[in-house]
């Protein structure tokens, strides 16, 4: 039985597929819990023709940060907790080597499955989920990056209600042990009032999605809307964004995040860069009650100070800039810090005039060593194949960083170290495995970053024909 062809669509109001990898220590065993899986995101303000019209499944992308091999196992939960299936990677996964889990390659995972799931491995472990149409392949695909552990307090600088071609559906995870009760308040972008108040009680493992277009209970979103939201929980938590375009092919998903500061740092920042003309928009959310002062400074890739631009942030509400709201020119390449008075987060989604969308996480902490799980080289021979390219910017603002760059294939085995040097404080080092392999050639694998200086990275990913595109944030490796 071809399991692909099997019925994946649910009914409109059922939330979305995207995964959630959180990573923790369980008894010296890292585990990952992961979300829900192909559901139709759903209806929405006008009818959809795009994305949101999109039967999604997903794939995850497991990679052993580890010294030794590691055994995999897989089990996925319903929306209520109940174990559904408990899968074990077929073969284990080599020391640096790398693995991809196709849920509809699961042929007892139920049609339609939406729900949870736990990884454990006996070596550290990193992880990203994409999501995808796998019956549409016109259809973009959302990535991003696991998460490590829960906690009570999470922050969405980006939400919407058919505003700019796009509906929001948020995920809320329990990873505690036990039950927990969640809060979600939305914030107007605009005016800051707060416009929403959703509650719900979540099993333990589970996860719950919140359609901005049908919130549950009385108070709603009035279409177009775009803001913010604040999740808190009576345990540990956590949460992701799925992002569909309504009348576009396009869909972007971003973790939410609980690392609030008073800088955040952002390793891409473009303005009309390249011939798709991309270009950063930058949403940063206050975490707070009182209004903040935020500035956006950007660096050009030398880490020199090009622009700035900035205001004040009402309580818990977003304000949104790009680099050319601070003048710069086009075809700018760079980086971006967020700087304020007091904590916030950030989030950039990256347009562009050939209808490319991106969207990461920025990070408010540096790390010594970072993991790229799904990194990819397409020759031109495959179109739709996917090329990733690499940015890590040095976040040390008192020394120049070292960084080694260390390709690994699926089996663990290295294929190329690379060495750049001298990457001066809030600069970036750029690479991709096109220098490796050769444009006509072709890489499945991973990377892990190593830097004498606390870096943040980000991979950017675009189809051979320029078409798609996708982002997510590099996971810090302890």
């Amino acid at each position: 039985m071809n399991h692909h062809t099997h019925a994946r669509r649910l009914p409109p109001p059922v939330g979305l597929g995207i995964v959630i990898a959180v990573l923790a220590l369980v008894l010296g065993y890292p585990s990952g819990l992961l979300a829900p899986q192909r559901v139709q995101a759903g209806v929405v303000a006008q009818p959809a023709t795009g994305a949101a019209t999109g039967t999604w499944s997903g794939s995850i992308v497991i990679q052993n940060n580890g010294t030794e091999v590691a055994n995999a196992v897989v089990n996925f939960y319903s929306t209520a907790g109940v174990l559904v299936k408990s899968y074990p990677l077929p073969t284990a996964i080599p020391p640096k080597g790398s693995a991809v889990v196709d849920t509809d390659a699961i042929v007892d995972l139920p049609n339609g499955f939406a729900g949870s799931a736990i990884i454990s491995a006996a070596q550290p472990v990193s992880a990203i989920y994409l999501a995808f149409d796998s019956g549409n392949p016109a259809i973009g695909r959302g990535i991003y990056a696991g998460m490590s552990t829960g906690t009570t307090k999470v922050y969405v600088p980006a939400i919407s209600h058919n505003y700019a071609d796009q509906t929001s559906v948020l995920a809320v995870q329990n990873v505690d042990a036990g039950p927990v009760s969640v809060t979600i308040r939305y914030y107007d972008r605009f005016t800051g009032a707060l416009t929403a108040t959703v509650s719900a009680n979540i099993p333990p493992g589970a996860s719950q999605y919140f359609d901005a277009s049908q919130l549950p209970g009385p108070q709603q979103l009035p279409p177009p809307w775009s803001g913010a939201a604040v999740v808190e929980a009576s345990g540990r938590i956590t949460a992701a964004v799925h992002q569909p375009y309504l009348s576009a092919n396009k869909v972007v998903n971003f973790e939410a995040t609980a690392s609030a500061g008073t800088e955040v740092y952002l390793p891409s920042a473009l303005f009309q860069y390249a011939p798709q003309q991309q270009t950063s928009f930058i949403a940063v959310q206050n975490t707070q009650a009182t209004p903040v002062t935020a500035t956006v400074s950007f660096y050009d890739r030398a880490g020199n100070p090009v622009g700035q631009v900035g205001g004040t942030i009402d309580g818990f509400r977003k304000l949104s800039w790009n680099p050319g709201s601070a003048g710069l020119p086009s075809g700018y390449s760079g980086v971006a810090v967020v700087r304020a008075s007091g904590p916030v987060v950030a989030i950039v989604n990256i347009g562009s005039a050939t209808d490319l969308a991106l969207a990461y996480t920025g990070q408010p902490l540096g790390s010594l060593r970072v993991a790229l799980p799904y990194v990819r080289w397409a020759p031109p021979t495959d179109p739709k194949g996917w090329r990733t390219y690499i940015a890590i910017m040095n976040v040390d603002q008192n020394a120049a960083a070292d960084l080694t760059l260390r390709y690994y294939d699926t089996n663990g085995t290295l294929v190329h170290t690379q060495a750049i040097t001298g990457v001066v404080p809030y600069a970036k080092g750029n690479h991709h495995p096109g220098l490796v392999v050769g444009t006509g050639g072709t890489f499945v694998g991973s990377v892990e970053v190593e830097s004498t200086r606390p870096v943040v990275a980000v991979v950017n990913a675009i189809t051979a024909d320029e078409t798609l595109a996708e982002s997510f944030t590099g996971i810090p490796i302890p």
